[in-house]
């Protein structure tokens, strides 16, 4: 899309504005951007593409819950899959949290992701 295109769309829709804004770039799938749109609203210490232990992760709450966001395609690619999973023990073992969700949880089944978000900062897991 572009800027004439993006400034039309929020000119017509003035109560998305806050939310368009939000679109700056810097998540890197459409998956992540609804994801941190979608928590931005909860207002959470909420950082995106943020590097842990020499890798970047999706987003960080707080000093210790990485959220992880999977796109449809990143199912289907056994050696992805494997190093996701490698990655994220790595994390727990330098004492972080993680939560990793799929393209389906965060399109169809918001309501889990969200819950096992805000969950997670009720027991403090980000501090």
């Amino acid at each position: 899309m572009t800027f004439p295109e993006w400034k039309a769309l929020a000119s017509a829709t003035p109560k998305a504005l806050p939310i368009l804004l939000l679109a700056d770039g810097i998540c890197e799938s459409g998956t992540e951007s609804i994801t941190y749109v979608r928590l931005a609203q909860h207002k959470l210490p909420l950082a995106r593409q943020v590097w842990i232990d020499g890798k970047r992760v999706d987003f960080l709450i707080g000093r210790r819950l990485v959220v992880e966001v999977d796109g449809a395609a990143y199912h289907i690619d056994p050696v992805r899959f494997e190093l996701d999973r490698s990655r994220d023990a790595r994390l727990c073992a330098i004492d972080f949290v993680v939560l990793r969700f799929s393209y389906n949880q965060v399109i169809y089944r918001w309501h889990e992701v969200e819950r096992a978000v805000l969950a997670a900062v009720a027991r403090g897991d980000h501090l």
